[in-house]
């Protein structure tokens, strides 16, 4: 066999290629992917409340505070009622 066609089958997608394949990644549980949601979601409203206090003209601190502290009550609430939603996929507590 040519050098050239070994080289061709070692890259194929079923061929052993030079680099070893990655390990398949695990599957995410229900409560990592609604964790996962929540702090992508809290995140980005974090983000916004702390951009809109920002470019606001007269700077409020507190009012900054407020937001965020709704923001977090919020995200409790949102895990609290998906963990509801999604009790017969969770496992159980031991």
């Amino acid at each position: 066999m040519s050098r050239r066609l070994n080289r061709q089958l070692g890259k194929a997608p079923g061929g052993r290629g030079i680099e070893p394949s990655p390990r398949p990644r695990a599957a995410r549980t229900p409560l990592q992917r609604l964790n996962l949601i929540l702090l992508i979601g809290g995140s980005g409203l974090a983000v916004g409340a702390v951009l809109l206090a920002l470019l606001t003209p007269p700077f409020n601190p507190k009012l900054l505070g407020i937001n965020l502290a709704a923001i977090g009550l919020g995200l409790l609430m949102g895990k609290g009622i998906g963990m509801f939603m999604f009790r017969r996929i969770l496992p159980a507590k031991k």
